[in-house]
């Protein structure tokens, strides 16, 4: 038997799941949340196996959730669940087991869960045809490494980046000139929408 924590702050979300989750017999949902702090303090005690974590919380983004679990030496599967293909990628890095949106089926996280694939990162197929195309728009588009580098952190000054990617301010100014001329845009507002929309980076961070 697995034992299973839900935190999403939508109750129906949470609802359908655990609905989806007790058609299994091998799974028993022990705890819900709504809160990324309650679930946070609540699992040392729970003894969990799985966690199915909403990326976009009241209080804490469940980006951070995943990762404050990790650092705590948590090794449960985390299973992500968000409304924004751009937020997925930051689950993964920050260690979630795997990803699904939240207008697929329940039953792709279902099929994920009995997989039990202890070693490997799960996409649903909604989620992975988005990294497909991700991957393919970069090839596409000729970005090239130091471009996506730069791309990733347009959120920032032109300062902030040229200090945390140690090159000059010009250098950062040509290559975003370059990045807008390769898309088709004009202006940081919209290079960055194409990347979140195409390329799922995020930028709340």
């Amino acid at each position: 038997m697995k034992r299973v924590v839900i935190c999403d702050d939508h109750d129906l979300v949470t609802h359908l799941l655990e609905t989806w989750l007790t058609l299994d017999k091998n799974l028993e949902v022990i705890g819900t949340f709504n809160r990324g702090l309650d679930v946070i303090n609540a699992l040392p005690t729970l003894q969990a196996d799985i966690l199915i974590q909403d990326l976009q919380l009241p209080d804490i983004s469940g980006v951070e959730v995943i990762q404050r679990l990790r650092e705590a030496g948590m090794t449960m599967r985390i299973y992500a669940i968000t409304g924004r293909a751009d937020l997925a990628r930051a689950a993964l890095e920050a260690g979630a087991s795997g990803c699904m949106l939240k207008d697929e089926s329940p039953e792709e996280l279902l099929r994920a869960i009995r997989s039990d694939l202890q070693t490997s990162i799960w996409l649903s197929p909604m989620l992975a045809g988005h990294f497909f195309n991700a991957t393919q728009a970069r090839t596409d588009f000729k970005l090239t490494n130091s471009e996506i580098s730069i791309l990733s952190h347009l959120n920032k000054t032109n300062a902030e980046i040229a200090e945390l990617l140690m090159l000059s301010e010009g250098r950062v100014r040509n290559v975003a000139s370059t990045i807008y001329q390769k898309l088709g845009v004009e202006t940081r507002e919209e290079a960055m929408q194409w990347a979140r929309t195409v390329l799922l980076m995020n930028y709340d961070s």
